[in-house]
């Protein structure tokens, strides 16, 4: 299937990656939280935590067949900081995704650096990305903590403190496996770089594409008229999305933004 131009990845990628680091986490972790650094441990895989600079969040490396992992802590604060666990996790998709680790093993990309955290558009990046959301939340645990939950944005927040993840990534991984239809739309600087919702949500398209933000948002009015928002707020379909019948306009939803400087997320799911 190609990836249409809303998806952070095609269902196929999602697929396959949910399947492959589900599988990795339940052989080494069938309980508790997971811990990358001991999977690297068991895999041989060297690392170390470093100081360097504004260059990478992380870098694998591959030397006569031998793998290392540098971390950054000049931008992910300390080894355990959820933005630290899910760029080891990053690295460790590079490692695990067969292609990846071919190129590195042929030297084809003989060092990987890396800016994680669903912000970059190359498909490798985006790949490894959502293998470390897949690593660090399992299916099956994830799943059975959802279920018949009534959705609110709390779930979101409660989830990314269960598996030491952000929220950010937390929502990807609803979206794939989530108990209700979401959609997830990340803006930078007030411009849509991508969006992704679950199969059963039910718009598909966005009011302006990836062309502009909708204004009568949560995320646009931020852009708009630096309004600041820490609360879950209605807005109606006809706000965010193309609307094809008129009696689907003012069918009510709930938006929740996640704001910090020029980066926006939005959580939107039907009322």
């Amino acid at each position: 299937m190609m990836r249409e131009k809303n998806e952070f990845l095609s269902r196929n990628d999602v697929q396959d990656l949910n399947e492959l680091a589900s599988g990795i986490a339940d052989y080494y972790f069938p309980y508790g939280q997971i811990d990358p650094i001991i999977i690297a441990k068991k895999n041989n895989i060297s690392y170390n935590f470093g100081n360097y600079s504004n260059s990478f969040d992380g870098l694998i490396e591959c030397e006569h067949n031998d793998f290392h992992i540098f971390i950054n802590l000049d931008r992910l604060s300390h080894a355990y900081s959820e933005r630290a666990r899910f760029t080891f996790g990053h690295e460790l998709g590079h490692y695990f995704i067969d292609d990846h680790r071919n190129s590195l093993l042929k030297g084809l990309s003989p060092s990987h650096c890396s800016i994680t955290g669903f912000q970059s558009r190359n498909r490798a990046e985006r790949q490894a990305d959502y293998f470390s959301s897949c690593l660090l939340m399992p299916e099956i645990g994830f799943r059975k903590y959802c279920h018949r939950k009534k959705f609110e944005f709390r779930i979101i927040e409660e989830l990314s403190k269960k598996y030491g993840t952000s929220k950010t990534a937390t929502a990807l991984r609803f979206c794939a496996i989530g108990n209700h239809p979401i959609m997830v739309v990340y803006a930078y600087k007030g411009k849509i770089k991508w969006y992704w919702s679950s199969l059963d949500f039910r718009f598909r398209w966005l009011k302006y594409g990836k062309d502009k933000l909708p204004e009568d948002t949560v995320a646009g009015e931020y852009f708009l008229m630096n309004r600041v928002s820490t609360n879950t707020e209605p807005v109606f379909a006809m706000d965010w999305f193309d609307i094809r019948f008129s009696n689907q306009a003012e069918l009510p939803f709930k938006e929740h933004c996640l704001m910090k400087g020029a980066h926006t997320l939005s959580i939107i799911w039907e009322d």
